[in-house]
């Protein structure tokens, strides 16, 4: 009897070891992951406060583009891309992989999927969101103003502009959310051509290389 309470006992034991181990690798070290990845988006929050022009932005009647716009634009993306240098790759390929999942599996991202994003993406999105922010105010922008350029610099181009914002997916995950879904721009059928012809010669830069940021709500 005592035998077999010592050999229930150190089954218990292992148990207990074996289940600590387990629950580090496949429960612990993830969450910790995802809590500092959370902590880094919460940078962008503080860095969206810094930037400067805060008047509110009122877009034409006419809908159209400046080439002013179109140059102050370009520049912001610039300046993201290269503040990423190699790690612009790392971006461009999770954008890659979850733009198949929209165009072949006809799906968006699971909030695991999302979730997994973040966790990969959260230094280097805090790092782009950095250098958007210095470019901004370089360039004078609001972020109301850049986001209504942005849009239609998309729009213009034919290039549906679905976005997946980090932020948006750190703050479904605080709320411990269900399914979550990217948004996803149509084109607008109705685009100045005015419009098309100022981002003619940007049509390679974004569907090469500013694509990516848009997606993730840069």
């Amino acid at each position: 009897m005592k035998k077999f309470a010592i050999g229930c006992l150190a089954v218990v034991v292992l148990a207990l070891v074996v289940g600590g181990i387990l629950g580090y690798i496949f429960v612990w070290r993830p969450a910790s992951g995802y809590i500092a990845s959370l902590r880094q988006l919460g940078e962008v929050s503080e860095l969206d406060r810094q930037v400067v022009n805060r008047s509110p932005f009122t877009p034409p009647t006419s809908n159209e583009l400046t080439p002013e716009m179109l140059t102050r634009f370009a520049a912001v993306q610039e300046a993201m891309q290269q503040s990423l240098g190699p790690r612009f790759a790392e971006l461009k390929t999770k954008y890659d992989y979850l733009d198949r999942l929209q165009k072949t599996e006809h799906r968006n991202a699971s909030l695991t999927e999302a979730m997994g994003a973040l966790k990969d993406l959260a230094g280097v999105f805090v790092v782009a969101k950095r250098a958007q922010v210095a470019a901004l105010n370089k360039a004078g922008f609001s972020l109301e103003e850049y986001s209504w350029v942005r849009s239609r610099v998309y729009n213009a181009a034919g290039l549906p502009m679905s976005e997946m914002d980090l932020t948006r997916i750190a703050n479904a995950a605080k709320q411990g959310g269900g399914a979550f879904q990217s948004q996803k721009d149509t084109v607008d059928e109705s685009i100045p051509d005015r419009n098309k012809e100022l981002v003619k010669p940007f049509l390679e830069r974004l569907q090469r290389d500013w694509v990516p940021l848009a997606f993730f709500g840069l």
